[in-house]
């Protein structure tokens, strides 16, 4: 792989842990750096478009670029950002 420099790439290769990756592969090839999503697309810093059939782990169930999501969420941000589902009453 060529010099990098400052990339997304680069950065990604020298500070992330990818699960199930062969580091020295990944090293050498380089990651793939999703950009943007809409509905149940996302695209590549080169602009190709895969179907996102995972669902983002179970964080992007309902798709991406949802306008109603996205104006309802400054209020959830300021409510309760994030909590588990792991303890129950």
């Amino acid at each position: 792989m060529t010099s990098l420099g400052n990339s997304l790439a680069s950065r990604d290769i020298a500070s992330l842990l990818h699960p199930y990756t062969n580091l020295r592969v990944h090293q050498k090839k380089g990651p793939l750096i999703i950009t943007r999503g809409r509905g149940v697309h996302v695209y590549d810093d080169d602009g190709t478009e895969y179907i996102e059939g995972l669902a983002g782990l179970w964080c992007a169930s309902l798709g991406f670029s949802e306008s109603p999501l996205a104006e309802a969420s400054p209020r959830q941000m300021a409510t309760l950002p994030v909590y588990h589902g792991v303890a129950d009453k």
